[in-house]
């Protein structure tokens, strides 16, 4: 016995609903015409099912789908109501309902189904249940098995592999299920041996060995003795291998016949005569002492300590770092080292190897140079010696050299840090003020000055003929004497030099010397104001070299890097660019006074509010009619707007703040100086600086509130009738569906042939009924919402979902195709579908395409069905007109007609119907 939920607003359709139910005797059926008490049931009471209506007062079907899925309930819901739109049924399906049944039509076969559904969602629901159960005993068997196991399909690919694996390959699962083949992981000495058991194994009578040996390689391509054991799952023809690491066991039996092979030599040896034994020693102390020239050939600093802590060997190479020779330190402690080498600190790492018995060890360690100079950064790493009974007899120290590697660390650091000074310079530049172009480029070369580490740096800016030169900024660092005052008014009179600045090429200057002949007029100069080093970086425009700036030293002379040079030319650009765009803005101003006149006599209101610093810069004159705040009073307080804007609307406002280049108007209202909210359309418009950046955005206002007061009537009238029309119709329909149902009761009982044919009647009048009121739900929504862009392949597919026609293939080939259309358009494509199941007596596949003709687009719907006969194609889209409530393609005509869509039926009778849905010129598009 199964016990069901059932949970409607009205009584009469839920005693309807349980006796039905209850005719079969295998299901229990309790009521409620809440929902919220429904809740307290599901968690009170263990259900089957639920069967729950749409449109209920506490909260509709959906909702209340939700609220059960949220607490967790995985229970098989049913929605059985009157709304049967397509939209409300795939919301239904996509929120967690198994099925979705529409109440009217005949009562005996529509509780019929309801049961049906309800059977087979709890068995459904139960056979989940046991696959989750045995799934989850399978996948725990397959990973406990405590041996490396995958699943291989038959094109080789490893679809499941078990921890065991992961750990055999050091591949994780990721990495391995679906991608990789199984002999990917094969050595190729083994490779054409396993992929032939592979084929065999897929062929009967299957004759391959189920237990093998292999090589295998792992992640990091080291070889591994495997031991497999592989089958076919029954039924499949995919195998199953467990596999077992021995290479453990493969090196144990090697080095066992090793030490066999050993013992049998050392007796061999043992046999020999003295002198045998003689000469091999002699061998031995040949090889250590070649092994000790092998250290001292080795090009790291290297040196031996035994056991004792003494140092046995010292190799040339440290020799060289430390100054201290082999025949100054052999013999001696390890304490001699620390002391006689500067930077070695005691312990030694060797010394620490040996007092931790065979622990590695590393450390970073500076030694100063003999003569005086940087020194030398060294690696070191000390590791032990073992004796061959694999005793500890001393420990190895190596020294790597790590100085250049520094010197190469430091050098990327200050490239970093300059363009980091340089983007800084860039920020700073991107929306400078030209009333600010003093204190910024003071600011950039002191900037660079003091992070190049030179004595002075400077800004020349050439007269326009470019015959004398002036110093317009100056920065000395600390106790150098400023030189700008005596520079003023210089002769631009040195060839060399300017034929360098004219080229847009930077002067680099390390040593004055340096400088050609033909400079002599350069070094002169410089050396008058005692420069040392110097580096000039021209500053060009488009049009022509405006000056240069200049870095110097008098304190010692200073070697330029690469870098230095590069990014101080992109600075000078920078600069440059800087001032082209200042050179712009100005003329933008003259320009923004030619319009301030005519934006002032304006009617709409005009404000600028700049960026980069943040304030309102204009408002026109208007603000003060539409607002009855001043103009002083709005840009006294920049806060004002923001506050006046309606507490509903703050989001639009701040959209508007936050998408200044978005190509929309935005509406909404603001709070007048007399308490007065009115409405205004705000059009954002941007302004860019001349690198692109955002410097300012201009908003022009509109006074919308008389329109609005007459929309928001219209909408209010629009959403009392509606709210009338969908109270009325849900209860007429309700109501209905207890008429219809009390009729199938009555018709199952004996009754006399005129109070039968009576209650025909009657259905029949209650059907006509029912499908007008429904009708009058997609229609009452013709229009009221805005036409916008809709992509129609969903809407098939959706329409599909919602109607699930049996036996009959859809062909969508709709992809990237596009209708301008009301928001009902989806109730197109579902009255066709409905259209083609219900008329079509034959339809076995649907294809819906579209055609691209110039500048409109054709969207063809075609079935295979009876098709039209040619006396209906022009009646077929008219009220009333059909089988059953023709109302369908009636309501689809009206819908497109809407955006001037054009629909027409062009099939073939007896071959099938078309429909061909013409879009007008930019209504449609494909991407």
């Amino acid at each position: 016995m199964f016990r069901v939920l059932a949970v409607d607003d009205e009584p009469a359709l839920l005693e309807l609903t349980r006796a039905w139910l209850a005719r079969s005797g295998d299901i229990q059926v309790e009521t409620t015409t809440s929902p919220t008490q429904g809740l307290d049931m599901l968690a009170k009471t263990r259900y089957d099912a639920v069967v729950s209506d749409y449109e209920m007062p506490e909260m509709d079907g959906i909702a209340f789908l939700k609220e059960v899925r949220r607490r967790g309930m995985a229970i098989p819901f049913i929605i059985f109501s009157g709304r049967g739109r397509e939209d409300v049924v795939i919301d239904a399906l996509n929120s967690g309902a198994d099925f979705y049944l529409r109440k009217g039509g005949d009562p005996s076969a529509q509780f019929a189904e309801l049961r049906n559904m309800i059977l087979q969602a709890v068995a459904r629901k139960q056979a989940e249940a046991d696959v989750q159960l045995a799934g989850d005993m399978y996948q725990s068997i397959f990973e406990h098995t405590g041996a490396a196991t995958i699943i291989i399909e038959s094109d080789m690919t490893v679809s499941l592999v078990n921890s065991g694996f992961t750990d055999l390959t050091g591949y994780r699962r990721e990495e391995v299920e679906g991608k990789m083949p199984w002999t990917a992981f094969v050595a190729d000495r083994d490779l054409e041996r396993l992929s032939g058991y592979h084929r065999a194994r897929l062929r009967p009578p299957g004759t391959v060995p189920r237990t093998y040996e292999f090589r295998l390689v792992d992640q990091h391509g080291t070889p591994k003795d495997v031991y497999m054991t592989v089958g076919l799952i029954p039924g499949t023809d995919r195998s199953v291998a467990s596999m077992v690491d021995v290479s453990d066991r493969k090196r144990f039996e090697e080095e066992l016949r090793a030490a066999h092979e050993q013992m049998a030599a050392a007796f061999e040896e043992a046999k020999a005569s003295q002198e045998s034994l003689a000469a091999q020693c002699c061998e031995m102390e040949n090889y250590q002492a070649t092994l000790q020239g092998i250290i001292d050939f080795l090009p790291d600093p290297t040196f031996v300590l035994d056991r004792a802590g003494t140092v046995t060997i010292w190799n040339r190479a440290i020799e060289k770092v430390t100054g201290i020779r082999k025949s100054q330190i052999i013999g001696l402690g390890a304490g001699a080292v620390s002391g006689r080498v500067p930077g070695f600190c005691s312990p030694l790492l060797a010394e620490s190897v040996l007092s931790r018995k065979g622990e590695s060890i590393t450390r970073k360690i500076h030694i100063p140079s003999p003569n005086g100079g940087e020194g030398t950064c060294l690696w070191g790493k000390a590791s032990p010696l073992y004796d061959a009974r694999g005793r500890l007899s001393g420990a190895i120290e190596s020294l790597r050299d790590v100085t250049e590697l520094k010197r190469m660390e430091a050098q990327i650091r200050h490239r970093i840090d300059l363009e980091q000074v340089v983007s800084s310079i860039s920020a700073r530049f991107v929306a400078l003020d030209p009333d600010d172009l003093d204190d910024a480029l003071n600011e950039t070369i002191q900037a660079l000055g003091s992070f190049l580490g030179v004595d002075r740096s400077y800004i020349f800016r050439f007269s326009n003929d470019h015959t004398v030169m002036d110093n317009t900024h100056e920065w000395c660092a600390e106790g150098v004497e400023p030189q700008m005052a005596h520079l003023q008014g210089i002769p631009t009179e040195f060839p060399w030099g300017m034929a360098q600045i004219a080229a847009d090429r930077t002067i680099c200057i390390p040593v004055l010397a340096d400088l050609p002949a033909e400079a002599a007029a350069e070094r002169e100069f410089l050396q008058e104001y005692g420069v040392l080093s110097v580096i000039l970086v021209p500053v060009a425009t488009a049009d022509e070299v405006v000056g240069f700036m200049g870095f110097e030293t008098v304190m010692k002379e200073r070697l330029w890097s690469r870098d230095d040079v590069t990014l101080l030319t992109v600075v000078g650009n920078l600069l440059a660019d800087l001032l082209v765009r200042i050179h712009g803005h100005k003329r933008l101003r003259e320009s923004e006074e030619r319009f301030r006149t005519l934006v002032e006599r304006s009617h709409d209101c005009y404000v600028r509010a700049t960026k980069l610093p943040p304030a309102i810069e204009y408002v026109s004159p208007s603000w003060e009619h539409l607002t009855g705040y001043t103009c002083e009073e709005y840009m006294g307080d920049p806060g004002l707007v923001e506050r006046s804007v309606h507490p509903d609307d703050r989001e639009v406002f701040r959209a508007m703040l936050q998408e200044p280049g978005a190509d929309r108007l935005y509406a909404f209202r603001v709070l007048r100086k007399d308490g007065r909210y009115v409405w205004v359309e705000v059009c954002t418009i941007p302004v860019y600086g001349d690198a692109g950046r955002l410097v300012a955005v201009e908003y022009a206002i509109h006074d919308i509130d008389a329109w609005k007061q007459a929309e928001a009537a219209l909408i209010e009238a629009n959403r009392k009738l509606s709210l009338m029309n969908s109270i009325v119709r849900h209860d007429i329909l309700n109501q209905v569906t207890v008429v219809l149902g009390h009729i199938a009761l009555l018709q199952d009982r004996p009754l006399d042939q005129d109070v039968a044919e009576a209650l025909e009647k009657q259905q029949a009048a209650a059907e006509i009924i029912q499908s007008q009121i429904e009708f009058t739900r997609d229609y009452q929504d013709l229009g009221v919402r805005s036409p916008r862009w809709f992509l129609v392949a969903p809407l098939v597919t959706s329409a599909a979902r919602a109607l699930r026609p049996a036996g009959i293939r859809i062909v969508n080939e709709l992809d990237g195709v596009s209708l301008y259309a009301d928001p009902l358009l989806s109730s197109v494509f579902y009255n066709l579908l409905e259209n083609a199941v219900r008329h079509g007596k034959t339809v076995t596949e649907i294809r819906v395409t579209a055609v691209s003709e110039g500048g409109s687009v054709r969207i063809v719907w075609e079935d295979n069905g009876v098709g039209v006969p040619h006396e209906h194609k022009n009646q077929i889209f008219e009220r009333g007109f059909g089988s059953h409530t023709g109302l369908g393609l009636f309501l689809v005509r009206e819908i497109l007609s809407i955006t001037g869509i054009d629909i027409r039926e062009t099939g073939t009778p007896g071959k099938g119907a078309r429909f061909e849905i013409v879009a007008p010129e930019n209504g449609a598009r494909i991407e």
